[in-house]
């Protein structure tokens, strides 16, 4: 189900609207999305990073997860 939800911001003088609207859409799915993940299912890929488990991802790539994961960049 889509809905449209009513923000109020001030945006300085020449930042991009669509841009910000993109990004504030993308950060609202990635909420949804977190939150309808069931917490024992999670994987948590900076485990790799420590060698925990196996995965083909390059260091860049889970670092970015990492910080996704954990800051909700």
């Amino acid at each position: 189900m889509s809905t449209t939800i009513p923000v109020s911001v001030d945006v300085p003088q020449g930042y991009s609207i669509s841009k910000l609207t993109r990004q504030l859409a993308d950060y609202a799915k990635m909420i949804v999305k977190s939150q309808s993940v069931e917490k024992s299912h999670k994987q948590y890929k900076h485990e790799a990073l420590s060698g925990i488990f196996n995965d083909n991802a390059t260091e860049e790539e889970l670092i970015e997860d990492y910080l996704n994961e954990k800051y909700m960049l």
